[in-house]
C-alpha cells in the first residue's frame, strides 16, 4: 500500500509545494506555483511575459467581441428570419467575454471547457447546415431529417454531457491538462469536421454545375472553403495539442513541465493556440456571414430549376437582378450573391426545387 507524502521550502515569500504519492484526490493541491507557468499573470502570481501576453490577447478578444455586437445590431435592424446566425454571433459575444475573463485575470479550468463548448456550439451550427444542404442538393432530404439531424442532436448532448464532467472534474492548472475530456471535446469535434468536408465537396461538385457567372461561384466556393479550412485546421491545432499534453505532462512535473517550465516559450505556443482555436473561426464567420433583407431569406425564392440561387447569408448588392424561366411558373427575379445559401427552416423545405447534380 503506497502512501502519500509532501515537502515545501520558501521561495520569493511563497510556499512551494510538492505532493508525491497518492495523487487520486482531485482536490489535493497538487503542484509546484512558483514553477508553473499557466497561473501566472497581471493580477494573480505577477509575471511580466505573461502578463504582456495576456493584454495582447485581451485587445485582442476586446475588438472582436466589439464586431460581434455590432453584426448583432445589424441582424436585428435586418430583421433576420433565420436563426443561425443569431446563435453563431450571440454565443461567439458571449465566448469573447469569457475569453477577456479568463485571459487577463480568471485562470479557471471551468472557463476553459465553457469557451470550448460555446465554439462546439458555433461549429455544430455551422456544419448542421451545409450538411444538410449538402443532403438536399444530391435530392436525399430524408438523409437530412432521419440521418443529419438525429446526429448533430446527439453530438450536441454529448458535448454538453463531456464539458459538464470536465467542469465538475476540474483541478488545478498543473495538471489539468490531463484531464480526458479535453481528448473527448477535440476528437469528436475532429470526427465532424470531416463530415463538413464531405458535405463541402458535394457542395462544391454542385456548384461547378449550375448557371451562374464564374466570379459568382468562384466567390461562393472561397466563402465555403474558407470555413471548412478554418474549422479543420482550429480542430487538428486542438487536437494535436490535447494529445502531446496527455502523453508528454505527469504528476511530477505537471503541464507546465512539458514547456520546460518556461514563461516565453509557454506564451508562444498558448498565445497561438488560443487565437486558432477561438478567435480564427469567430473572424472567418464574421467575414463570410453577412444579414440580408427578409424577403431574401426565403429558401424556395433561393433556387430555380436550372440550379441557380441566392444566399441568405451574404448582403444584397444593389438592384441586380437575373431573369429564369421556371416551365410550371412565370419568370422570377432572383438576386446574385457571393456566398453560400445557408439552411432555412425544415418547414419550407418541402417546396423547394431543388435540382439533381
Amino acid at each position: 500500500m503506497s502512501s502519500s507524502w509532501q515537502h515545501g521550502y520558501i521561495r520569493d515569500g511563497i510556499m512551494v509545494h510538492f505532493h508525491h504519492g497518492n495523487h487520486s484526490d482531485p482536490y489535493k493541491p497538487i503542484g509546484n506555483d512558483s514553477l508553473d507557468v499557466a497561473c501566472k499573470g497581471c493580477f494573480v502570481r505577477f509575471d511580466t511575459t505573461a502578463c504582456v501576453r495576456s493584454g495582447l490577447m485581451t485587445l485582442f478578444v476586446t475588438v472582436t467581441g466589439l464586431l460581434c455586437a455590432a453584426k448583432l445590431c445589424r441582424l436585428h435592424q435586418k430583421n433576420q428570419r433565420t436563426v443561425h446566425q443569431y446563435i453563431i454571433f450571440y454565443t461567439a459575444l458571449v465566448e469573447c467575454v469569457l475569453c477577456a475573463i479568463h485571459w487577463i485575470y480568471a485562470k479557471y479550468t471551468q472557463i476553459e471547457f465553457g469557451l470550448q463548448y460555446l465554439k462546439l456550439i458555433q461549429f455544430l451550427v455551422v456544419c448542421h447546415v451545409y450538411c444538410c444542404l449538402a443532403a438536399r442538393v444530391t435530392r436525399k432530404e430524408q438523409l437530412s431529417s432521419r440521418v443529419v439531424g438525429p446526429l448533430f442532436v446527439l453530438a450536441f448532448i454529448y458535448f454538453t454531457v463531456i464539458t459538464v464532467m470536465g467542469m465538475l472534474d476540474a483541478r488545478s492548472s498543473w495538471v489539468d491538462c490531463r484531464e480526458p475530456e479535453w481528448i473527448l471535446l477535440s476528437s469528436m469535434e475532429f470526427v465532424l469536421v470531416q463530415l463538413f468536408l464531405v458535405s463541402g465537396i458535394y457542395i462544391t461538385k454542385k456548384l461547378n454545375k449550375i448557371s451562374t457567372q464564374a466570379e459568382t461561384r468562384r466567390e461562393q466556393k472561397r466563402d465555403l472553403w474558407g470555413l471548412i479550412g478554418v474549422f479543420e485546421l482550429s480542430a487538428t491545432i486542438t487536437l494535436i495539442y490535447d494529445v502531446n499534453m496527455l502523453i508528454w505532462a505527469d504528476e511530477d512535473n505537471g503541464c507546465s513541465g512539458v514547456f520546460l517550465h518556461s514563461q516565453w516559450f509557454y506564451s508562444l505556443i498558448y498565445a497561438l493556440l488560443e487565437l486558432l482555436k477561438f478567435m480564427l473561426p469567430i473572424w472567418t464567420m464574421m467575414c463570410v456571414f453577412h444579414p440580408v433583407e427578409p424577403a431574401s431569406t426565403d429558401f424556395d425564392s433561393s433556387w430555380a430549376e436550372d440550379g441557380t440561387y441566392t444566399s441568405v447569408f451574404s448582403p444584397q448588392r444593389g438592384n441586380r437582378y437575373r431573369r429564369l424561366q421556371n416551365p410550371t411558373s412565370s419568370p422570377a427575379a432572383l438576386h446574385s450573391s457571393r456566398s453560400f445559401p445557408v439552411l432555412p427552416p425544415i418547414h419550407e423545405e418541402e417546396t423547394s426545387p431543388l435540382p439533381s447534380v
